[in-house]
């Protein structure tokens, strides 16, 4: 018997559990914010999140996973920063040293509370790390999850190609297969709670407006380049 396939133009496999439920479920538990806090001086998970944006965009994976995950420590509404928070961790665990196995813990930690809470971005992320690291049974259940996810469906976005979805369906095998289905049947979103931030995030999270004029960072802010409502959506984006 041929299995389902995993990619989304398979009707029998998206609707393989109820879309309707999913989909109130979702709207009312975690990923309920759009887009990302977007950096404008501000204090909290705002601010710890747009330095963050900056030390990634800089390079500096080291100085952006810790502000990631300060924003993390706020809680509900920053799913966002907790998959930059897992991302980030397992980019340096992907460097080696002492330290790898911690990341890569913590990494997929990050990843997976966000993708429980319906973050696709962390679904897709896990699937794939768990596709590089030999796990069938959890690469197919986090594939399933994110070509269900009724937020990404509906937003258009696509962030695993149809090869690699394709290779995680090939390596389990009919019964790995099933198994990953009936879970991702069952599949609720978990709300993250609210957090406090730890006393180590607070000059994260300190806005502009508590520094000096010389201790602020600079922001360059992007310039448009078309026309208003013409901009259209990177699928490679995480919200």
């Amino acid at each position: 018997m041929r299995k389902p396939c995993l990619l989304r133009d398979d009707v029998e496999m998206r609707y393989s559990f109820s879309v309707l439920a999913f989909a109130l479920v979702l709207g009312a538990c975690g990923s309920t914010n759009d887009r990302a806090p977007a950096f404008r001086g501000g204090a909290g998970g705002d601010a710890a999140y747009g330095r963050g944006l900056q030390a990634l965009d800089s390079g500096n994976i080291d100085d952006a996973h810790g502000y990631f995950v300060c924003a993390a420590e706020f809680g509900g509404g920053y799913e966002v920063a907790w998959y930059h928070a897992g991302a980030t961790a397992l980019t340096l665990a992907g460097r080696g040293g002492d330290d790898a196995e911690a990341y890569r813990e913590s990494g997929e930690a990050y990843l997976t509370t966000s993708g429980e809470a319906g973050w696709g971005a962390s679904q897709a992320a896990l699937a794939e790390h768990y596709h590089a690291q030999g796990n069938t049974a959890e690469a197919v259940y986090w594939a399933m999850l994110y070509t269900n996810n009724v937020r990404e469906i509906s937003l258009g976005l696509t962030r695993m190609d149809s090869d690699t979805l394709t290779a995680i369906q090939n390596s389990a095998t009919e019964e790995e297969f099933a198994s990953a289905q009936l879970l991702a049947s069952r599949f609720t979103p978990t709300r993250i709670p609210i957090g406090r931030p730890s006393e180590e995030c607070r000059e994260a999270t300190v806005g502009n407006r508590e520094r000096t004029r010389d201790e602020r960072p600079r922001v360059i802010r992007p310039q448009r380049t078309e026309a208003p409502g013409q901009r259209r959506r990177d699928p490679n984006q995480p919200y």
